[in-house]
């Protein structure tokens, strides 16, 4: 995982009250990110659900039906450097 950038999620972090039309926005400086949902609290909250949430694809967790959205800020690109123009 070195050079991946991790997101882990809880409702009560954040916002409440995610769902399809007000979507949970999600912040990354690459064009995809592992996100951990984590639910809600109490009755809630499930055991981590690993997904990757990409640029332009809304995500559902298929676990407690929380949707997802990534938002770039700055130049995004791949998080692994592929595909960026540089030779690492």
């Amino acid at each position: 995982m070195i050079g991946y950038q991790l997101f882990l999620y809880k409702t009560s972090f954040l916002q409440s009250d995610v769902n399809q039309e007000a979507p949970a926005i999600i912040q990354s400086y690459y064009d995809k990110l592992l996100v951990g949902c984590l639910g809600g609290e109490g009755g809630d909250e499930h055991d981590v659900f690993w997904f990757w949430l990409e640029k332009g694809k809304p995500h559902e967790c298929p676990v407690c039906f929380q949707y997802f959205l990534l938002e770039v800020i700055g130049a995004g690109g791949s998080p692994d450097g592929h595909g960026d123009g540089h030779h690492h």
